[in-house]
């Protein structure tokens, strides 16, 4: 039996796969609710729901299932940027909120920060998600600047809570979606958060339920997030024929400042044509991680789409990373470095 007809017969061969792996999508607040609505018409493979306080603006959600809080106390007005309030609604929900997280193996909780509702009834949320024992990941976004200092102190206070009751906190920057999509108009630009958003739930959702050539399963995603700290998504696009070029997008575009140099953890899903090579994977995994903890546990998924053609897509969760928005910082040092510094030769 010669190799030839080895690899033939490999190639012949369809992975079968059955998965009942349960993820839950909660968006809480004003903020947190609009991506649910967005994300809804993604097909991301998750439960989607919407939580708030504010009655009117649940009823404009197109969200499959919508959960307003505290009417007893605000009568469905909001509550006005108040986190105290947020948090104090949230907790006399504890039950009906609890029942909306159960039973998941994963919870997504999505958040704008400098609100009364997305700061404080989400980390609520989180931290019922995770007595539940389901991996939580919380998806949080810092406001612009321009909306002052006082929402910007509020949301850094969210985020420490954030920090405390998820597994993983994956924070975005509106400041820096000015920079990715300042010419695009406001609905569409704030589309471009969500799509990147859903492009990281449905790889994590595809990664663990379909069969893949490099497959990640539930264990392998609980270890590298279980203790992940602060986290960010770095995004990119290339041709199959230049690699290189894919790593240094994803490297160039992530929604926040970071140094990846304490990293601890990366999730890598890399989506080819059917002319993707193992090499390939390789090449763009370790151009990804050349930069970061020698330590670190990484995971890489890849799978092939006949859509494709001769493109390559890069989605990487890095886990453990320092963020300046935060006063307790992640393992690792804060350096600055050059982007070089993380790039080797891919090929």
């Amino acid at each position: 039996m010669g190799w030839d007809y080895i690899i033939n017969e490999a190639l012949s061969q369809g992975p079968k796969y059955v998965s009942d792996f349960r993820v839950k999508v909660i968006g809480v607040g004003g903020g947190g609710s609009n991506s649910i609505s967005r994300l809804s018409t993604m097909g991301l493979g998750a439960e989607m729901i919407a939580v708030n306080t504010d009655r009117m603006h649940v009823r404009t959600l197109n969200v499959p299932k919508k959960v307003i809080i505290g009417e007893n106390y605000t009568g469905g007005k909001g509550v006005g940027g108040n986190m105290d309030l947020g948090e104090t609604i949230a907790r006399q929900s504890a039950k009906s909120l609890y029942k909306l997280v159960d039973g998941a193996d994963m919870v997504f909780v999505l958040s704008s920060l400098g609100g009364g509702t997305g700061g404080g009834a989400g980390p609520v949320v989180a931290e019922l998600a995770k007595e539940s024992r389901a991996l939580v990941v919380s998806i949080v976004t810092m406001p612009f600047k321009a909306e002052g200092k006082r929402r910007w102190e509020n949301a850094q206070a969210a985020l420490e809570k954030f920090r405390k009751v998820s597994n993983t906190v994956i924070v975005l920057d509106n400041n820096r979606l000015l920079e990715l999509a300042s010419k695009v108009p406001i609905k569409k630009a704030f589309m471009v958060m969500d799509v990147l958003i859903g492009d990281l739930i449905k790889n994590v959702v595809e990664t663990v339920s379909k069969p893949s050539f490099m497959n990640i399963d539930f264990s392998d995603l609980d270890t590298i997030m279980r203790r992940g700290g602060t986290a960010t998504i770095l995004y990119g696009e290339g041709e199959y024929y230049s690699p290189e070029d894919a790593v240094v997008d994803a490297l160039n575009n992530p929604l926040m400042e970071i140094d990846y140099r304490g990293a601890t953890g990366a999730l890598i899903h890399i989506t080819g044509s059917p002319s993707m090579t193992l090499r390939t994977v390789y090449k763009i995994s370790e151009g990804i991680t050349s930069g970061i903890r020698d330590d670190a546990e990484v995971k890489i998924g890849a799978r092939i789409d006949p859509k494709f053609r001769n493109k390559i897509k890069i989605t990487t969760i890095l886990t453990g990373v320092h963020t300046p928005y935060t006063e307790n910082q992640d393992l690792g040092v804060h350096n600055s470095a050059a982007l070089s510094d993380f790039i080797p030769m891919v090929y």
